[in-house]
């Protein structure tokens, strides 16, 4: 992927001291540091919206409800859904 934006912080003389030494302790540089974090750490915050937990009695209605044939509003969400770009990717 080509970078094409650009994103501009204002941080501490502190954090920028903190963020040069952990980017050199790895060998990149700075943007590169920053970049490979952030993606890593907006992918995750994404993620984390994704996972939930049912007890039993919901995992049964959500079986039934994934047995069940499709109604036609379902498969035109689906058609919307698939057609979309993930967040990170606009």
């Amino acid at each position: 992927m080509s970078a094409t934006a650009t994103i501009n912080l204002r941080i501490s003389d502190e954090e920028k001291a903190l963020i040069d030494h952990a980017a050199q302790s790895m060998g990149k540089s700075r943007t590169a540091f920053i970049l490979e974090n952030a993606v890593r750490c907006a992918q995750e915050a994404l993620l984390d919206r994704t996972r939930f937990v049912l007890d039993s009695s919901q995992w049964e209605q959500i079986n039934a409800a994934m047995d069940a044939p499709p109604t036609e509003g379902q498969i035109q969400g689906l058609r919307k859904l698939f057609a979309a770009q993930a967040p990170w990717q606009n």
